[in-house]
């Protein structure tokens, strides 16, 4: 159970890829306390932010999972998963949009 949970997001299981998220530092404590990933280390960055890096799968749950922090988190790397965030926001406000 241990090496499934590392190589998922949640429940969904890909590829594992590098991942790097910064959190504003309005946010960090919040996101020191979380749990993103059993094998994730942290950063406490010099302004306040933090680093968060692991490796799993599964970009789709991660996208609704940064949703919930809005933009109080960047996606560092991969580029894939900063890619289909934006395409996920940019879906959701385009169906949202106030006629």
């Amino acid at each position: 159970m241990k090496r499934y949970a590392e190589r998922s997001f949640g429940t969904f299981q890909e590829k594992a890829l590098d991942v790097r998220l910064r959190f504003d530092v309005e946010v960090a404590p919040d996101a020191r306390a979380f749990q993103f990933h059993p094998g994730q280390t942290t950063v406490e960055n010099s302004d306040g932010s933090l680093t968060v890096r692991f490796r799993a799968g599964a970009i789709q749950e991660m996208c609704w999972h940064l949703m919930t922090w809005g933009a109080s988190v960047t996606v560092l790397e991969p580029p894939i998963l900063r890619r289909r965030l934006a395409e996920m926001c940019a879906w959701l406000a385009g169906h949202h949009r106030l006629e």
